[in-house]
């Protein structure tokens, strides 16, 4: 491809040096450029545009860092395999380079650089994705067995053995993407045999060794990672999580307290903030994310999340005592989500403050003003929350005794964490994830429940509540042929083609690959007759 029809995206939060790249960009030939100064600014324009390459300052100023930030798009489902990301720093600590080196980017600039080592950088980046091109782009629409397919043939053909390794990087993220982590890890091990320094082998190593179910051999390497710069935070995180999951928070305890307090990025300081609440230490996890949120208060994004963290705790300590002594923390509760939603604006914001708010207003018997609240734009979706807020919301819903809604939040957060690349994001919404479903109850109760409650509204002609009731019970238990097709009756007998993310098509298709009783299978034919009379597909 023509380097100017390539697109890029810098992002930089000095201004000269960001206007000197962008010279320089041009100089090159590359002419569709565009310039942010920091992750906010570009997050709503990959909404709208795809970018083939980013090039990511690490420190942005008065915000997240280059690393937080693709962390954060990763999250989001905006950073797309198909895209390039080059970080540019002129920090060289052994602890920076290696954040940078986890989120696996196509190349490091350091700074100073010359025009030339800049060129032929991007050069190399841009050639190697056109070369991968056929592959990235079934990734980017998670079509990862015909990505894999096809890779494995370029593999077989390869002409050049410098783009070997990152070929055989590539497939080993395919398998993992697979669950085929046994064969994997035998891609990380042969790269291990050739030099034991290979960090980046090391990490997939042990990722697939855990992911295999082998916990105590990844435990045994994570071990071997303790007390290095470049090594030690990621491996104590990997221990905590891993400890967490198995419900020994004293050990997870001992293992994240290895890093100082100081030195914890946000993600881990969340981790250990839920680790302390999981113990009952309400305490001490408000002091922490306290002490963090003064060492943060220059950087308004990060003091914002934890403002909005440190609102969670209020919120939940109000919600273990009596309603007479609830007051004070509710009143500390509202100043943190009043102070962030006056520093930073957006509906994903303000979502964030109504949920919670809301919460606030159900702990105060005020009902009507939660429900004002919840029903305001994006109150019911959890697509256009952040990876927290729908844990709070099926809180909320749950709290004004609208199960349907609560569980299909619920269901909707257990899909987004499945693809969470962020793995200390991941425990901590699983922690929150099991404090709802303590409270929703089992899912087969839920399912049984709302099954039942659409039969009394189906008999009675009352097919939008019984689709929707129908439709919760077929999202908690879709292999239960008795719901799909009790679902699938509804909506044709209401001549309802598709209703949220079910359609008549696709519901015919998953029953055509189940094993139907009698009765089901009986009535799947006489369904099939009407939907073919009233032409609904």
């Amino acid at each position: 491809m023509e380097s100017g029809k390539i697109n890029i995206a810098i992002v930089e939060d000095n201004g000269v040096a960001r206007l000197n790249l962008r010279n320089h960009l041009l100089e090159m030939g590359f002419s569709d450029v565009g310039c942010y100064s920091h992750g906010r600014e570009l997050k709503p324009v990959l909404r709208q545009r795809h970018f083939d390459l980013i090039l990511m300052d690490f420190h942005l100023g008065l915000h997240k860092n280059g690393v937080e930030v693709v962390n954060e798009l990763q999250k989001e489902g905006l950073l797309k395999p198909s895209t390039s990301v080059v970080f540019v720093t002129s920090d060289r600590m052994p602890m920076i380079v290696g954040q940078i080196v986890d989120v696996h980017p196509d190349a490091l600039v350091l700074k100073p650089y010359t025009i030339k080592n800049l060129e032929r950088t991007l050069s190399g980046c841009i050639r190697l994705n056109q070369y991968l091109r056929p592959v990235l782009k079934l990734m980017d629409q998670d079509q990862y067995q015909q990505a894999l397919d096809r890779l494995n043939v370029m593999l077989e053909n390869n002409p050049n053995p410098k783009i070997h390794t990152s070929m055989i990087k590539l497939k080993a993220r395919l398998l993992i993407k697979l669950s085929r982590f046994k064969e994997a890890a035998r891609i990380y091990e042969q790269i291990l045999e050739g030099s034991d320094k290979v960090i980046w082998a090391r990490w997939g190593l042990i990722q697939c060794t855990n992911l295999a179910g082998e916990t105590e051999k990844s435990e045994e390497m994570l071990e071997s990672m303790l007390g290095t710069h470049l090594t030690n935070d990621k491996a104590c995180e990997w221990l905590t999580r891993i400890n967490i999951d198995k419900e020994d928070y004293d050990k997870a305890e001992l293992y994240i307290d290895k890093i100082k307090d100081g030195e914890l990025s946000l993600s881990a300081a969340r981790l250990k903030a839920h680790l302390y609440q999981a113990q009952d230490r309400m305490d001490d996890a408000i002091a922490l994310l306290e002490k963090k949120r003064e060492s943060n208060r220059n950087i308004r994004e990060k003091f914002i999340e934890i403002s909005l963290d440190l609102a969670r705790c209020y919120l939940t300590l109000a919600e273990s005592k009596p309603e007479n002594e609830r007051p004070k923390q509710l009143q500390v509760a509202r100043f943190l989500i009043g102070s962030a939603g006056r520093n930073l604006h957006g509906q994903e914001m303000d979502i964030k403050r109504n949920v919670l708010t809301a919460l606030a207003a159900l702990m105060e018997g005020d009902t009507e003003k939660a429900r004002e609240l919840l029903s305001a734009e994006g109150g019911r979706d959890a697509e256009q929350m952040d990876i927290a807020t729908p844990s709070d919301a099926v809180n909320a819903w749950h709290g004004l005794g609208e199960q349907a809604t609560a569980s299909e939040l619920l269901h909707e957060l257990e899909q987004r964490l499945k693809g969470l690349p962020d793995e200390n994001e991941k425990t901590v919404s699983n922690l929150m994830m099991h404090k709802n479903q303590t409270a929703l109850g089992d899912k087969k109760s839920r399912a049984l429940t709302f099954n039942k409650q659409g039969l009394e509204f189906y008999v009675k002609d009352e097919f939008a509540q019984a689709i929707d009731l129908f439709y919760q019970a077929y999202l908690l238990f879709p292999a239960e042929a008795a719901f799909s097709v009790n679902l699938l009756q509804s909506m044709v007998e209401a001549g309802q083609a598709e209703h949220k993310k079910a359609s008549i098509e696709s519901l015919l298709n998953e029953l055509s690959g189940q094993n139907l009783s009698k009765a089901n299978a009986e009535r799947v034919t006489d369904i099939r007759e009407k939907i073919r009379k009233q032409k609904l597909i």
